[in-house]
């Protein structure tokens, strides 16, 4: 199996075999190290290897904290915690940082006006409740007392804010302004198509080695995760009725957070 893996290690060491790889899955890998709460990506327009490093060690941070009491001569507790990082390291075969060109509608967000005003022109609870959109008024007397609707009358003031939030342009997908540069850093681990097991665990290893790791800013949502996790399935000589097929390895990466390649 060294020599099936050491030729695997070849081909992640050519960056044009590692673009024709990636490119496919270039939003997941977006996905799974981005929240994306106001952007959309509509299209992926270019995938770009940057920089690899094969062979990168990752080295998780340990924390060790505790307490030493004394009881005499006078009753003392010193707290302390040390923190470093872990003896031996988990490996990452091939640690690919990425460019990728995204076509990605954004909502610019803003607001385009606030009026308030008095709410103060009712006779009945329903006049009252109409001026209200979002208002649970049973719950809201509940919750203060308030029994008829001259409780309520004298039980304060109350206002209404109305915020109307800025209308975007019609998104133009032709624009250039509408395209995105997400920069991502990809984990490539070779992985034995007939022993998947082994394969998630070390995925899984690396995920919880780079648990607390401090993510770089992002420009395009917010950065979750500092790599996204791959999983290179080296080609076998066994028959293929001994091992997972390539359908039921993707659906079960996938499923898992890991994105499969295959190489040839």
């Amino acid at each position: 199996m060294g020599v099936v893996q050491d030729k695997g290690l070849k081909q992640l060491s050519d960056p044009a075999t590692l673009t024709s790889l990636l490119t496919p899955h270039a939003q997941l890998l977006i996905e799974r190290t981005h929240t994306l709460e106001y952007e959309r990506v509509v299209s992926v327009k270019q995938l770009r290897v940057m920089r690899r490093t094969l062979g990168e060690p990752l080295f998780a941070p340990r924390r060790r904290q505790g307490a030493w009491n004394q009881v005499t001569p006078a009753p003392t507790r010193t707290e302390f915690s040390w923190e470093g990082e872990a003896a031996a390291p988990v490996w990452i075969d091939a640690s690919v940082d990425l460019e990728i060109d995204v076509v990605a509608e954004t909502d610019p967000g803003g607001i385009d006006s606030v009026v308030t005003r008095a709410v103060d022109s009712y006779r009945t609870l329903d006049e009252f409740r109409a001026q209200f959109s979002y208002l649970n008024l049973d719950e809201f007397m509940a919750s203060h007392g308030l029994k008829t609707v001259e409780d309520l009358r004298e039980a304060g003031e109350y206002l209404r804010t109305e915020v109307r939030l800025r209308r975007p342009p019609p998104f133009d997908p032709a624009d250039p302004h509408n395209v995105r540069t997400v920069p991502v850093t990809a984990a490539v681990l070779l992985a034995d198509p007939t022993d998947v097991l082994a394969a998630l665990r070390s995925a899984r290893r690396v995920a919880a080695a780079a648990r607390d790791r401090p993510l770089p800013p992002s420009t395009f949502g917010v950065r979750s995760a500092p790599y996204a996790l791959a999983a290179a399935f080296t080609t076998h000589p066994q028959p293929p009725d001994q091992a997972l097929s390539k359908a039921e390895i993707t659906s079960l990466f996938g499923g898992a957070g890991i994105t499969p390649l295959f190489l040839t």
